[in-house]
């Protein structure tokens, strides 16, 4: 009987013991989830109401735009001449080459008390009259202190002081999806204010729309709505400081899609910095043309990798590349002790460095690793090069397989005609429709010098040098386009 009572004795210790457990339980739980209500109801409390936004855009408007100008420019354009065939009579006024004048408008930031103003160089850089509108109504003349067409920044004066001025901000610190605003005169409409975020940073649009985009340009893009004469104006972030000069849009109607570009107050602070002091941006120079390392250019010149960026061609025999022995085909792969990922990178690089700086570079060439020391010089300014087309047919052209050219011997007149920087090779003479040759932007009148590490002297050797070859899904050629060296992949499968 005892050991009955002392065995229920235990499995009733055991259930109050459970129970014990269990309560503890349940009010750990409760307590845990009380705290976790209040953790979110103060989450949701510190979360700003529809007001207190709508309060800090119009706080950041209410300090910026006392700092954000319209730009008036009036620009003399020369007509061009037109002549009247032999034999007709003479119109007055026709041909008449006497300059006319072409007025725009744009936006601009003060960004000294004194009167200092960023803006773009396609706004100001071609004008021969400056007007200034402050936000107040007062207008001044301006003059313009320099300006760089290759990051499409420009600083223009007005003589005035006392004025308010905008804060530069680091655009090196902003994310995606941050709230931002653009000022400026779209359509002439001065002082209008849109809204937005940042839709993405770090933009490189050359390969969509060439040298215009700005050369050492890493865009901010936005979808706040930037028109034609926001041109020049700020974008500012929510704490009232520009995060990036507003430059230009893409868009099919000329008008906001939703897709516009802003120049890195970053990169804008350097340049301003530049044009105060010399009136101008001055850039290390290397003297190359540069591509990407694609897998089929590092088999072509055997390296192991696509990190770097090769040498497409050597600007001038003259050139601080040239004097430093480089050649086409030669990867770069380093940088004053810098790894080159990019011909970007090293663009970047070489343009941050001072002129006549002696500048260490490694490279690859035919597989083996080189150092050159390289005195920098100083980068010209732009200018447009005039592609060259066409040849000299010395026989009837060839058409080549799957790559789908014809190709002919380089004639002594088109040898001539064309300046060639290698005198062998074979012309490109057509170009089948959905070739791997039209693909890969092959043209007519393109020399061909080389097939991966295969140099070509003429047709015949272009013929057996795609014969050693054989199988090849891609195959690399080093071609002469215009005066300039460069490669392009052909993809045969």
């Amino acid at each position: 009987m005892n050991d009955r009572l002392r065995s229920a004795a235990g499995r009733i210790g055991q259930s109050r013991i459970f129970l014990t457990v269990l309560a503890l339980a349940l009010v750990s739980a409760m307590g845990l989830f009380a705290e976790r209500l209040v953790s979110a109801q103060q989450t949701r409390s510190q979360l700003p109401s529809p007001t207190d936004l709508s309060r800090t855009f119009i706080n950041v408007a209410k300090e910026v735009k006392p700092a954000v100008v319209n730009i008036d420019v009036v620009e003399k354009a020369k007509r061009q001449a037109l002549r009247l065939p032999e034999g007709f009579p003479e119109i007055p006024g026709f041909g008449d080459t006497t300059p006319r004048k072409q007025k725009g408008t744009g936006s601009g930031v003060i960004i000294s008390p004194d009167g200092y103003i960023l803006t773009n160089n396609h706004v100001a850089g071609d004008a021969d009259q400056i007007k200034v509108t402050l936000s107040d109504g007062r207008e001044f003349t301006a003059r313009r202190v320099g300006t760089d067409p290759e990051t499409d920044l420009a600083v223009v004066k007005i003589d005035a002081t006392g004025l308010p001025f905008a804060k530069l901000g680091d655009s090196d610190k902003v994310e995606q999806g941050e709230w931002v605003i653009a000022l400026g005169s779209p359509f002439g409409l001065q002082q209008t204010m849109t809204a937005g975020i940042v839709s993405a940073t770090g933009r490189d649009l050359r390969q969509m729309i060439g040298n215009g985009a700005g050369t050492f340009t890493q865009f901010i893009q936005t979808d706040a709505s930037i028109n034609p004469g926001n041109s020049g104006g700020p974008l500012v972030n929510m704490e009232g400081e520009v995060i990036g000069i507003n430059t230009l849009i893409f868009s099919e109607t000329g008008t906001s899609r939703g897709i516009g570009f802003a120049i890195p107050s970053t990169l804008a602070h350097k340049v301003y910095a530049q044009l105060m002091k010399n009136g101008k941006v001055t850039r290390g120079y290397l003297g190359v043309m540069l591509g990407p390392v694609t897998p089929g250019i590092a088999k072509s010149v055997g390296y192991n990798g696509t990190d770097g960026a090769v040498v497409a061609d050597v600007a001038r025999e003259d050139s601080p590349a040239a004097k430093a022995g480089l050649q086409s085909g030669d990867v770069i792969t380093e940088f004053e002790g810098k790894p080159v990922k990019s011909p970007k990178e090293l663009t970047d690089m070489v343009a941050d460095s001072p002129v006549g700086k002696l500048a260490t570079l490694k490279y690859v060439r035919d597989g083996r690793p080189r150092t050159a020391t390289v005195s920098l010089g100083e980068r010209p300014p732009l200018n447009d090069r005039e592609e060259q087309a066409g040849g000299e047919d010395d026989g009837k052209a060839e058409n080549v397989g799957k790559l789908g050219i014809g190709v002919i011997n380089l004639s002594p007149e088109f040898t001539r005609q064309a300046r060639l920087r290698i005198a062998s090779g074979v012309v490109v003479q057509n170009v089948q429709p959905d070739s791997p040759a039209e693909e890969a932007g092959l043209r007519r009148g393109d020399v061909i010098h080389r097939i991966n590490r295969v140099p070509v002297t003429d047709r015949q050797g272009f013929l057996q040098a795609l014969a050693s070859i054989k199988g090849e899904k891609q195959i690399t050629m080093q071609i002469e386009r215009g005066g300039q060296l460069g490669f392009v992949t052909l993809n045969l499968e």
